[in-house]
């Protein structure tokens, strides 16, 4: 009787568990998908790739490892490069110009990925931008 009433108990709470709301669920700290970029536009003020990367994934845009005499510039505005549908546009700045409505998807690449992917000189990490085909 006390398995019954246990395995009775646990059948609910496995059911729930199933059904974990989506900020609950796990998601990659290296790609922001379609679905969160979507929801986020939805639910804040955010009008470009740059806003959703600042407000979702912060850390994308702050700088990982020291570079030999950086200015103060480069501190605010971290060493990377921006890849639209692969090709290379510039740094970060690039974000500012996406419209958030155009972009499918946002990779962040660490600079040994994005030198073996691009590369890219100087240690420069990456984000790719994936834009929606119409």
């Amino acid at each position: 009787m006390r398995t019954v009433t246990l395995a009775l108990l646990t059948l609910p709470i496995a059911a729930l568990a199933g059904s974990a709301p989506l900020q609950a669920q796990h998601r990659s700290s290296s790609v922001l998908t379609f679905e969160e970029i979507d929801r986020a536009r939805a639910n804040s003020a955010a009008h470009t790739a740059y806003d959703i990367v600042r407000m979702l994934r912060p850390r994308w845009l702050q700088q990982r490892e020291p570079l030999p005499a950086t200015p103060g510039a480069a501190r605010e505005n971290p060493p990377l490069m921006v890849y639209v549908n692969e090709v290379s546009m510039g740094g970060a700045d690039v974000l500012s110009t996406i419209p958030v409505e155009t972009v499918l998807e946002l990779h962040w690449l660490s600079s040994n990925e994005a030198a073996g992917r691009y590369g890219t000189p100087d240690g420069l990490a990456a984000i790719m931008v994936t834009l929606k085909t119409w």
